[in-house]
């Protein structure tokens, strides 16, 4: 049965500087507060630990302890979990990922503060799209995908796993840009089988699953960023990965006619790759994603600042691309309506009708009606990008475990 949620009262002071204003989202792991802090200033974001399986709140609407003695020792794993990957993150500095400047114990349990972002989640603007009938080009899907993945290039190089990546927890800022939030599931190399598993249905890979656990990388980011694009392109979820780990009926999106008159190959296949449910076959790191995309020279389109868009709106900034390292790396900008503060989306009559024609196909695809030749498409040959050939078998890179290990039932700590 699922638990109730009680957050703390509007006007409570934390810390002695924290005043929470609103309760602003609540999941299996916590609640998250919009706050204003006296000291500073300004606005923040207060996440507290309240993983709701272990542990309530009191009566008086404050302190937090387990629900009995059996779930004591599961809670205070959860605390310390949370208090060290929030330590993790507190180093950790990147313009993509959400920053946060202060850890303190109080209530009996582990709260952090967080910068607080202006901007809409994916989630919020995919639901404005649908209702619009609008999609991104490809350029923006490009850019978009490029930057997500330069983010989880650098959590990962920390060895650092967000483990619940998905429209909600994808913050598009003003300027276009992508900002990973909620690290309420995050894990890192030697904390990743404590606490609960944040399962989300349709994003979480397999691995994360009762029975199927299995060591988390890159790779279980990877899934949940296909899982995502998938989404974001089809307008449907992908079908529960432990499902799909038994049978899996998903219509891979590189046979799908309509994406494939509007966004390059390339794409496709690796969103295919990246949603596989044997962990093995995926890209095992966000920098082999990018390799494989800059290999096929997926055409990615410049427009320079300046230009008019449709119905004559300027273009604040734009799609821009530079080489580091051999690897391109894109900046991608959505851009903002100054009028009406909506945001723009570059749409034509046909991009609007995507989202039915993709899922008529899908539907057609699954009660077996397209042509077997539909099934499968020809995918780009693998090709030399930079100065590294990526191929097929380079799935795991040196170091990087290849087995499986056995795992404990799920919504229990793991050890």
């Amino acid at each position: 049965m699922e638990q109730e949620v009680f957050p703390l009262p509007e006007g409570a002071i934390l810390h002695e500087k924290y005043q929470i204003m609103k309760a602003i989202g609540a999941g299996g792991f916590g609640i998250t507060y919009l706050a204003w802090d006296g000291a500073a200033g300004c606005h923040v974001v207060i996440k507290e630990c309240l993983p709701v399986e272990y542990a309530e709140r009191d009566d008086n609407g404050y302190f937090v302890h387990a629900r009995g003695e059996e779930t004591l020792a599961l809670f205070q794993g959860c605390m310390e979990n949370a208090q060290q990957e929030a330590q993790a993150l507190f180093k950790f500095s990147h313009p993509g990922v959400v920053k946060i400047f202060d850890l303190f114990t109080e209530n009996g349990t582990i709260y952090y503060a967080m910068e607080y972002i202006e901007g809409k989640t994916l989630h919020c603007l995919m639901q404005e799209m649908s209702e619009s009938g609008q999609v991104l080009d490809a350029s923006q899907l490009d850019g978009l995908l490029m930057n997500i993945l330069d983010i989880l290039e650098s959590l990962h190089s920390q060895q650092i796993y967000h483990c619940d990546i998905k429209p909600g927890n994808i913050f598009i800022m003003p300027d276009g840009m992508p900002k990973l939030i909620d690290f309420g599931a995050v894990r890192s190399k030697e904390l990743q089988h404590q606490g609960l598993v944040q399962i989300t249905p349709g994003y979480t890979p397999p691995e994360f699953y009762p029975g199927r656990l299995r060591e988390l990388g890159p790779w279980s980011d990877i899934y949940e960023l296909g899982a995502t694009f998938y989404e974001l392109m089809t307008g449907m979820v992908p079908e529960p990965g432990d499902q799909r780990f038994v049978r899996d009926r998903m219509v891979k999106i590189s046979t799908i006619d309509s994406l494939n008159s509007v966004y390059p190959m390339a794409i496709l296949s690796s969103i295919d790759k990246a949603l596989d449910p044997v962990f093995r076959n995926r890209f095992s790191s966000a920098r082999l994603w990018k390799s494989y995309l800059d290999s096929y020279q997926t055409g990615r389109q410049i427009r320079q600042p300046g230009m008019s868009a449709q119905g004559g709106l300027r273009i604040a900034s734009s799609v821009k691309k530079k080489k580091s390292g051999g690897f391109g790396v894109i900046v991608f900008v959505l851009i903002l309506l100054m009028g009406g503060g909506v945001w723009y989306f570059v749409s034509s009559g046909k991009l609007a009708s995507l989202k039915e024609n993709v899922k008529i196909e899908v539907r057609q695809d699954r009660s077996g009606k397209k042509a077997d030749d539909k099934a499968t498409k020809k995918q780009p040959s693998m090709k030399k990008a930079g100065n590294e050939i990526i191929e097929e078998e380079e799935i795991f890179s040196e170091g990087e475990v290849e087995s499986e290990s056995s795992g404990t039932a799920f919504g229990n700590a793991i050890s």
